[in-house]
């Protein structure tokens, strides 16, 4: 019960304290350098959908560049439960990873993610997520930002995501 606390105080404390605009990977890692949680950023390209006002998926193809500077490939899904009206393009995202644990090694983001999500676009999307899980339930992934030309959607409710090592 307690690392679930923790996970819920990180996503909270991430949540405040995110930039708005988009960042790449690299400035993540340079900004968070000094963080004992940050452990690197996970950049995806997310497939576009239209949502059936209570939910969608997504596609995910990702590179997760570790704070180390190595990187490692994931492809994935992500589902969205809740209000979810209108089509998004496909759009590029960064997440920060943050990690409760010890397990930092090759495919350590490999596993099953849940949290919150809440994005408007009109054209530009804004909005953000934070999702926890990973394979021992200790990562935190923490979106915010910024799209240009996205597309027409509004969503909120929670969304699920699973990553697996690409080969």
């Amino acid at each position: 019960m307690n690392k679930y606390l923790s996970a819920a105080v990180l996503g909270v404390v991430v949540a405040a304290t995110g930039a708005c605009e988009q960042q790449n990977a690299q400035q993540m890692n340079k900004a968070n350098a000094k963080s004992k949680l940050y452990i690197g950023a996970l950049s995806c390209n997310v497939s576009g959908s239209s949502g059936y006002v209570f939910g969608s998926t997504k596609e995910l193809d990702c590179v997760f560049l570790t704070s180390k500077g190595t990187s490692q490939r994931y492809t994935g899904k992500i589902n969205k439960f809740g209000i979810d009206i209108g089509y998004t393009k496909a759009i590029h995202t960064v997440w920060h990873v943050y990690t409760l644990g010890t397990d930092r090694g090759p495919g350590s983001l490999t596993g099953n993610y849940g949290g919150e999500d809440s994005t408007v676009a009109v054209g530009s999307q804004v909005g953000g997520n934070w999702l926890y899980g990973g394979r021992d339930n200790e990562i935190v992934l923490a979106a915010t930002g910024e799209q240009n030309n996205a597309g027409y959607n509004f969503a909120y409710g929670i969304a699920e995501m699973s990553l697996t090592p690409r080969r």
